[in-house]
C-alpha cells in the first residue's frame, strides 16, 4: 500500500506535502458531512485539528530523525488526551438536562487520531479509518430514525395556559395510563406565552401521532411541537 512508497514512507518535501494534503482531504470529508447537519464543529474545525495533529506527528518524527533520546511517540500522545480539551467545549447541557454535542467531540478526538496516523504515514489505516467514520455517521442516522418509531418517549415542547392545560394534561394521561416524565414549567413573560417541556411513555409508539394529535387538542394548549429528532 501507500505505506510501501520509498518517498512517502521517508520524511522528505514530498512526503511532508502529501501527509498534509491527505489530512486535509480526509477530515475534509467529515468536516463537510458534519457542517452540512450544522454541528457544532464544521469543516473548518475538523481540517485545522485534523491539520494540527498531522504537524505534530511530522515535528515530532522531525525530532527524533536529528535529535538524540528523543521519544517519537511523546507529543503524539499529548494531542490524544489534548483534544479533550476541545471537545469538551462542543457538548453542552441544555436547561432542559438535555446533553447535546457528545458526536461532535467524538468526532474531534477521532479526527485528531486520523491526523497523527496520516503524519506518522500510516496512511492505509487513516484512510479507512475516515470512511468508516463517514459510513457510521450516515448509516447510524438511518438506524436511528427507523428505530425512532419503537420509541415508547415522546418529548413534547408545549405552548399553553398553564392551569388548564395541566389539569387537562393530568387527565388524560390517567384515563390512558401514560407517564409524565422530567415536567418544566415557564410562566409567561410578558408578550410570550407560558410554555412546558416534558417526556410522555405511552404504550404503543406506533400510536405516537394519535397521542400528540390528542394533546393538542387539551384545553389550553396554544402550540405543540416533538422535540429531539
Amino acid at each position: 500500500m501507500l505505506e510501501n512508497i520509498t518517498i512517502l514512507k521517508e520524511l522528505n518535501l514530498g512526503s511532508i506535502i502529501f501527509r498534509i494534503v491527505l489530512a486535509m482531504i480526509l477530515s475534509g470529508l467529515i468536516g463537510m458531512e458534519r457542517e452540512r447537519k450544522q454541528r457544532p464543529a464544521g469543516f473548518r474545525t475538523y481540517v485545522v485539528v485534523c491539520l494540527g495533529a498531522t504537524l505534530t506527528c511530522i515535528t515530532n518524527l522531525y525530532m527524533a530523525n536529528n535529535f538524540a533520546n528523543v521519544d517519537p511517540s511523546r507529543i503524539p500522545a499529548q494531542v490524544v488526551s489534548g483534544i479533550g480539551f476541545l471537545g469538551a467545549g462542543t457538548i453542552i447541557v441544555t436547561r432542559n438536562s438535555r446533553i447535546k454535542g457528545l458526536t461532535t467531540a467524538a468526532g474531534l478526538w477521532c479526527c485528531a487520531t486520523i491526523g497523527i496516523a496520516v503524519g506518522s504515514g500510516f496512511y492505509t489505516g487513516a484512510i479507512i479509518c475516515s470512511f468508516a467514520i463517514l459510513i457510521i455517521m450516515q448509516l447510524l442516522t438511518v438506524v436511528d430514525r427507523s428505530f425512532f418509531k419503537y420509541n415508547k418517549y415522546i418529548y413534547l415542547y408545549v405552548e399553553c395556559e398553564h392551569s388548564s392545560f395541566m389539569k387537562a394534561l393530568i387527565k388524560y394521561t390517567h384515563e390512558k395510563d401514560y407517564l409524565i416524565y422530567d415536567l418544566e414549567q415557564y410562566p409567561a413573560s410578558g408578550s410570550l406565552p407560558g410554555y412546558m417541556l416534558f417526556s410522555l411513555k405511552i404504550k404503543d409508539p406506533l400510536n405516537r401521532n394519535k397521542v400528540i394529535e390528542d394533546i393538542t387538542n387539551l384545553d389550553g394548549c396554544i402550540l405543540i411541537e416533538e422535540m429531539g429528532h
